[in-house]
C-alpha cells in the first residue's frame, strides 16, 4: 500500500485497553461496524483511523483509546468473523440431522460460500491477512482454531475417522478449505468465483474421502 493508509506504523495488533462500560462497548462495536462498511464500498488504500472516526460518528481520540492503528481494528474485526464463521461449521458438524460426513462437508463449504456472499468487506478483509506480514499470523491463527476443532473429534473416531494423524490431516483439510478463500480474495463475484468454489469442494471432498467413512 502507497497510500495515507499505509503510513500508519504497526507497533502492535493488541487493545490497548478493554471497555468496561456499555456506552464504550457499543462505540466499539460502532468502530468495527463503520470498518466493515469501508471495507465494503471503498478501497482499503484510503481507510485511516480518522476515516473509520468519521463513518463511524465517533472522535478519533476514542480509538486510538483503545486500538494503537488501523490494522488493530482489522485484526479484531477479523476474528469478530471468523468466529461466526467457526460457530456455524461447529453448528454444523454437531447437527444430527446430517448423518454423513459428505453432507457436513458440503454444508460447510456451503457456509463459507454465504460468508463471502453475503458481506461483502470478507474479501478485502481477508486479503488483508494474506499481505500484511503483521497480519499473516491472524490468519494463522484462525485456520490453527478449526485444525483443532475438527482434530479433537477426529481423535474420538467421529465422522468415520481413520488411518491417519488427526491434526495433520485436519490441518490439511483447514488448508485445502481456505484455498478458495485466498484464491479469490479481493475479488468481486465472478464466474470464475463459482468455478473455484466448485474446485475446493471437490478437492476437500477427495481428500477426506481417504480418512473419513460414513
Amino acid at each position: 500500500m502507497t497510500s495515507r493508509a499505509s503510513q500508519e506504523i504497526i507497533t502492535t495488533l493488541e487493545r490497548r485497553t478493554a471497555p468496561m462500560q456499555q456506552r464504550a462497548r457499543d462505540r466499539i462495536t460502532r468502530v468495527l461496524a463503520a470498518t466493515e462498511k469501508l471495507l465494503a464500498s471503498t478501497s482499503v488504500d484510503t481507510i485511516t483511523t480518522s476515516a473509520i472516526a468519521a463513518e463511524a460518528n465517533v472522535p478519533v481520540s476514542s480509538i486510538y483509546r483503545y486500538f494503537p492503528n488501523v490494522f488493530a481494528i482489522y485484526k479484531e474485526l477479523f476474528e469478530t468473523l471468523v468466529a461466526q464463521l467457526h460457530a456455524r461449521i461447529a453448528e454444523i458438524m454437531e447437527n444430527p440431522r446430517f448423518t454423513s460426513w459428505r453432507e457436513r462437508h458440503l454444508q460447510v463449504m456451503l457456509a463459507l460460500r454465504k460468508t463471502l456472499d453475503e458481506d461483502p468487506a470478507y474479501r478485502p478483509l481477508f486479503h488483508l491477512m494474506l499481505t500484511t506480514r503483521e497480519l499473516r499470523i491472524v490468519k494463522e491463527q484462525a485456520n490453527a482454531q478449526i485444525a483443532a476443532y475438527l482434530a479433537a473429534r477426529w481423535e474420538q473416531g467421529l465422522d468415520g475417522f481413520h488411518d491417519g494423524a488427526p491434526l495433520a490431516v485436519a490441518r490439511m483439510a483447514t488448508e485445502i478449505f481456505t484455498s478458495f478463500e485466498t484464491l479469490t480474495s479481493g475479488e468481486a463475484q465472478s464466474e470464475w468465483t463459482d468455478r473455484l468454489f466448485e474446485e475446493a469442494t471437490v478437492a476437500l471432498e477427495r481428500y477426506l474421502s481417504a480418512y473419513l467413512q460414513d
